[in-house]
Order: C-alpha cells, then structure tokens, then sequence
C-alpha cells in the first residue's frame, strides 16, 4: 500500500511539472498563474459532490458547456454563470449533485 501511495504521488507531482512546462511558452509564468482558474475548479467539486469522480467529470463538462454557451450570448455574465448553477445547486442538494446525503 505504501508503495502504491508513493507512485501516484510521483505521477502526479510529474504530470504536474509537465503541465508547467507546456504551459509556460503559452502563458506567463508567475506565482500565481492558476488562481483565476482554482475558484471554477472549487464551483466543480463542489457541484459534483465532494468525493465524487464521476460528479466532477461530469459537472466540469456541464459547466464548460455552460460558460461556453454565456460567453457567445451574453460575455459579461460568463464568470456569474458558474456561481448562480453553484448557488441554485446547493440550494436543491448541500451535498452536491452526486455527493451523499448524510
């Protein structure tokens, strides 16, 4: 178990280091180049139902087709749009779309 623990940790820290690297032709490198993007990831775990694999999958593609859809009809309330489906959702299920109900 601990060995198994150890190299996911490893592929993960590696996929990470290579995701930087293709990145940083791309974007501008700086300490704090993920921030705008951690606070859609937070909506989609949230939404999905914290633990949920399938919640997250499946809500990350709901909410990118979301945005997507605002950013053509209406840009301006493309960034509102995550939060409004996040708020309406916790409002219906606290525990998320496919997270349990305790």
């Amino acid at each position: 178990m601990p060995l198994l623990l150890t190299l996911t940790y490893g592929l993960g820290s590696a996929l990470a280091g290579l995701a930087g690297i293709l990145a940083a032709p791309i974007y501008q490198v700086s300490p704090l180049m993920g921030s705008d993007l951690i606070i859609v990831v937070f909506a989609v775990v949230v939404i999905g139902g914290m633990g949920s694999i399938l919640g997250a999958i499946v809500t990350g593609y709901a909410l990118g087709l979301a945005e997507g859809l605002t950013k053509v009809f209406y840009p301006e309330a493309s960034n509102l749009v995550v939060f409004v489906i996040m708020a309406m959702v916790l409002l219906v299920r606290p525990a998320g779309l496919f997270g349990r109900d305790i």
